[in-house]
Parts: structure tokens; C-alpha cells; sequence
């Protein structure tokens, strides 16, 4: 039951409105789909004990920011949370990333798992922080909101998202999707 003993009617509408994309988030920080079920049921039970009024219209950075906490807790358990905390200039890593696929056309499902391996290698190769910031931002969370999640300032965030961004369009991978026949690919990868 909530602090404010109200309804929890604002709880079910936050799980339908942020529960695939937390489970997307975690999913990427920590390559494992149970770790990532359990840091999102834990940042919904914890949501389940605050009240609708401390955290007026501050549910999706409250929610990413609980379900990082957790998600960080099972890599510090498993040692890898360094990865995921490195600064800017340190060494890349990897993590486990496997978009799902809606496609009926197996010619269409074959460029897209294509584009999506092309995608995933890219962004595993950028470091931690704008990796992370890239993440939440392709989740539809504004600056202000990855910086209040991160722990970071703003300033920083927008820095982390335009040195990303930035190399994924300057890579040689990318830059083969700019093509003609790139483009072509890519919107009909889009369209459907």
C-alpha cells in the first residue's frame, strides 16, 4: 500500500506505460533477461510503496533510476559493474543486446537481424556512459531525465549522447547504410 493510502490505479498505468522499456534498459545493462525481469519487478514493487504525490510526473526517471540501482547491484555481485560505471576515455565494453523481431517477411527479417547485429556491434563498442545514455535516450527519457537517473549533469549527458551518436555515424558501418542502396535497405527495414 502506498505512503498515501491512495489507489494504486496510477501503479498499473506506469507498469503498462514503462514496463517494456525498463525491461529493454536493464536487459541491455546486464545481458541476462532474468536479471533484468528482476530489476524491474523490484523497481515496480518499490514504486508500489511511494506515493502518487512525492512523485508527480517524475515516474519514469523514479522507475529507470531504482531499476539501474538494481541492475547495478547484480553486476557488482557478478563483478562487472565497472563496465558499466567507466568513465569516458576507458576501454569499451560489451554487452548482450537482442532486439526482438515482428517481421512476417523472411527476406525483411534477414536485412533486419542483419542491421541489428551491424547495430548491436556498434553500440557495444562505445564506451559504457554514452552507450547507456544512447539507451535511454532511444527509450524516449529527454536529458534532464538521463542526467536525474545516471547521477550525472545534464551538461554531461548531452556531451555523452553527441560524442555516441556521433561515432555511430562516423563509422565505415554505418556510413554503407548512407549509400543509395544503404538508404533503400534501411527504409524498407523501417517501413515495416
Amino acid at each position: 500500500m502506498s505512503a498515501s493510502g491512495d489507489s494504486h490505479g496510477w501503479v498499473l498505468e506506469a507498469v503498462e506505460l514503462y514496463e517494456l522499456p525498463l525491461l529493454r534498459y536493464a536487459r541491455r545493462l546486464l545481458g541476462d533477461v532474468d536479471l533484468a525481469a528482476d530489476s524491474v519487478q523490484h523497481a515496480f514493487v518499490k514504486l508500489c510503496r511511494e506515493s502518487s504525490d512525492k512523485l508527480k510526473g517524475r515516474v519514469a526517471p523514479w522507475l529507470f533510476r531504482v531499476c539501474r540501482n538494481r541492475a547495478l547491484d547484480h553486476l557488482r555481485q557478478s563483478g562487472r559493474e565497472r563496465s558499466l560505471l567507466a568513465a569516458d576515455g576507458d576501454a569499451p565494453s560489451g554487452g548482450a543486446r537482442t532486439p526482438g523481431s515482428r517481421e512476417a517477411d523472411p527476406a525483411i527479417a534477414c536485412e533486419q537481424a542483419d542491421l541489428a547485429e551491424r547495430l548491436r556491434t556498434l553500440l557495444a563498442d562505445l564506451p559504457a556512459p554514452q552507450r547507456e545514455t544512447i539507451d535511454l535516450w532511444c527509450e524516449g527519457l529527454c536529458y534532464r531525465e538521463i542526467a536525474e537517473i545516471t547521477g550525472r549533469q545534464e551538461g554531461h549527458i548531452r556531451v555523452l549522447a553527441h560524442r555516441g551518436l556521433t561515432a555511430l555515424r562516423t563509422h565505415p558501418l554505418v556510413r554503407d547504410l548512407l549509400t543509395p542502396a544503404g538508404l533503400q535497405s534501411a527504409q524498407s527495414i523501417l517501413a515495416s
